[in-house]
């Protein structure tokens, strides 16, 4: 069984996201574009799984470059996917980053300006899934990291009649009890500070979610992402972690090991 706890950006937290953390071996896995060793995660979870060249959903792509989970697939493996960033100059960047890279010589890609949401249909991500592909329901890949409506979203994701073989998702680490941001929180373009932290969903309730269609975190990326791996496609390839649901608390200021806990404020929806 392969162990992918990722602790690469050194962010050490007492309070250990998951259970039973002390006995895990820690592994760093090579980090190429993404901010915390994600896409090393994620080349090896296809390598075990056998999955040379896929498909993915790229949910918040910024430039596909700086912090891309997905760039590493492309260049080496020739991966297919759709682009969606409701950033129109950084998805500008991003397709010419593409298109400049001598190193990228397989792949098709679709693009896809716009924010996600449940609250209009034009911004349903099921809905933007099916302007580009017609017939096409499951993906190797969904990764989904908008700093907003990632509950929601995924929930509307997996709901419907889209799939997804292994799925990465941004949680909310400055939460430990099983909550999201409302479905009509605002989104915001751009880096989120520590202290504006009323957004996305913490680790308990996207595990909660993710459970309830049969999907595992098998890694935590700290302190931004989780990684699920379907249990049809796991079958004890990779260990199980489950998170720790705590008290209700958030962290002060950018210094990640001498922080101040402060009691939270109202407004975050009980999953």
């Amino acid at each position: 069984m392969i162990n992918l706890d990722n602790h690469r950006s050194g962010f050490v937290d007492k309070h250990c996201i998951y259970k039973d953390t002390v006995e895990s071996k820690i592994t760093d896995f090579e980090n190429y574009y993404s901010q915390n060793g994600e896409d090393g995660v994620l080349e090896k979870i296809f390598e075990v799984l056998n999955i040379t060249k896929g498909t993915f959903v790229n949910a918040g792509c910024d430039d596909i470059h700086d912090h891309s989970n997905v760039r590493r697939l492309i260049s080496k493996r020739g991966w297919d996917g759709l682009f969606i960033e409701p950033n129109g100059d950084m998805l500008t960047r991003g397709r010419e980053n593409l298109e400049n890279d001598d190193r990228i010589t397989d792949g098709e890609f679709e693009f896809h300006h716009g924010f996600l949401s449940v609250n209009k249909d034009d911004e349903r991500i099921t809905n933007v899934i099916s302007d580009y592909y017609i017939g096409e329901t499951l993906f190797d890949l969904l990764t989904l990291h908008i700093d907003s409506y990632e509950y929601w979203v995924l929930e509307d994701f997996l709901s419907g009649h889209y799939d997804a073989k292994v799925i990465l998702v941004g949680y909310n680490f400055s939460r430990s009890d099983s909550v999201s941001a409302p479905k009509d929180c605002i989104p915001k373009i751009g880096h989120k500070s520590i202290t504006d932290n009323f957004y996305s969903a913490s680790a308990p309730a996207l595990n909660k979610l993710a459970k309830q269609y049969g999907f595992q975190l098998v890694s935590v990326c700290k302190p931004n992402n989780l990684v699920f791996v379907h249990e049809s496609y796991n079958d004890n390839l990779f260990k199980v972690y489950e998170p720790l649901e705590q008290t209700t608390y958030y962290w002060e200021g950018d210094d990640f090991v001498n922080r101040k806990r402060t009691k939270i404020v109202d407004g975050w929806v009980t999953i």
